[in-house]
């Protein structure tokens, strides 16, 4: 018992210096940021999956238009590309995969729209198709994990390869997929994809600027 505990806490340590070492941001910037936290939460689900993988945070590709997107975690595997789209939201949460818009409802009866995260992430897939042609679009996983303080009312249509859930769900679900699908990338492609894929993840302040003017032009 006393080692498990000793490993866990070596592996929550390395787990800490993976991440900050990845996006620049010190513990305490994190734990401030609810954004940046959940993506933190959602990096030790990962820690444990058997095989050779590696994580990516906050990265901005390019769209077939030229303009950037964020993509908020990309787990690379070797039975395929995990791509997740981090919400950190409270209150219900109905949504329908076929719908622009989904609902977040609060106990006081205030509803607020945002965007269908499950298209949303299919925008990320695409723009990762444009910069790595080669893929095949079945290696793709369509992951939306919402923070465990919101519920998930009525989620209806979702489509293939694509899972809607709460950050608690996360370890077990991955850990499930790459127990059950086929690896598709040997060690060194996974490796391969990586590193192609890191340069994305140095961004300048342009790119995230764009980025941000584009997401506050479609709230209006």
């Amino acid at each position: 018992m006393f080692i498990q505990f000793i490993k866990k806490v070596k592996n929550t340590v390395q787990s800490h210096k993976d991440y900050s070492n990845a996006t620049g941001h010190s513990l305490l910037h994190v734990v401030s940021n609810k954004g940046l936290f959940g993506e933190y939460l959602s990096n030790f689900s990962l820690n444990s999956v058997q095989g050779t993988s590696r994580t990516l945070y906050n990265i901005y590709l390019p769209k077939r238009n030229g303009k950037p997107t964020e993509i908020d975690l990309v787990f690379i595997h070797e039975t395929g590309i995990y791509v997740i789209e981090s919400k950190n939201y409270s209150a219900w949460i109905y949504g329908n995969g076929d719908h622009k818009d989904w609902t977040q409802v609060f106990p006081n009866g205030k509803k607020y729209s945002f965007y269908n995260p499950i298209k949303q992430n299919e925008t990320h897939i695409r723009a990762l198709q444009h910069v790595l042609p080669n893929i095949p679009t079945k290696a793709y996983t369509n992951l939306v994990v919402f923070s465990e303080r919101c519920e998930l009312k009525e989620i209806h249509y979702i489509q293939p390869q694509t899972h809607v859930l709460k950050r608690p769900a996360l370890r077990k679900l991955i850990e499930k997929l790459t127990a059950k699908n086929k690896k598709i990338f040997t060690p060194a492609e996974v490796i391969k994809i990586y590193t192609d894929l890191k340069k994305y993840a140095i961004t300048d302040a342009a790119t995230i600027e764009q980025h941000k003017q584009d997401v506050a032009q479609y709230k209006k």
